[in-house]
């Protein structure tokens, strides 16, 4: 379950962030999809509205919700980056399907020797961290859809 989007207006106010009507639209489609969106998949969504919404408000929204910690920022195939609502959770790390973009919530960290010794070795005090797998999902590895042609299963 994603945060409501009157809890993202709350949090945004409360971060003292100004809330426009383009940001809203913005909230919106995220909020709407179950799915990450790319910023010109946002940009799809809104503007099919006529909402007048640019690529740079959309950009600068995104990296504000980010601060705030109400999205999560994926790097999805290609190149492209890709963002999806939080879950009011506790810290969580991310499987993502490199065919059909699949996001799935790994509940639990254990990482936590890894990143005290990471801290040890190099004698940073490391003050929080992510952890992104990308593989491909069952559904996939049956369907072998043509879009994963370029990955080798093994």
């Amino acid at each position: 379950m994603t945060y409501s989007y009157k809890d993202i207006i709350t949090a945004l106010r409360q971060s003292g962030c100004k809330i426009t009507p383009q940001r809203r639209r913005i909230i919106k489609a995220l909020h709407s999809s179950t799915n990450h969106l790319t910023p010109a998949e946002v940009f799809q969504k809104i503007n099919s509205k006529s909402s007048g919404t640019g690529m740079v408000t959309i950009y600068r929204t995104l990296e504000i919700l980010e601060k705030v910690n109400l999205v999560c920022r994926f790097n999805l195939k290609n190149g492209r980056t890709g963002y999806l609502l939080r879950r009011p959770r506790q810290h969580h790390h991310h499987l993502l399907c490199a065919c059909c973009g699949q996001v799935l919530d790994l509940e639990g960290c254990h990482l936590e020797e890894v990143v005290e010794q990471v801290g040890t070795d190099t004698g940073f005090i490391i003050t929080e961290h992510s952890f992104e797998l990308t593989g491909i999902c069952p559904g996939c590895q049956q369907a072998r859809q043509s879009a994963c042609a370029e990955v080798v299963i093994s």
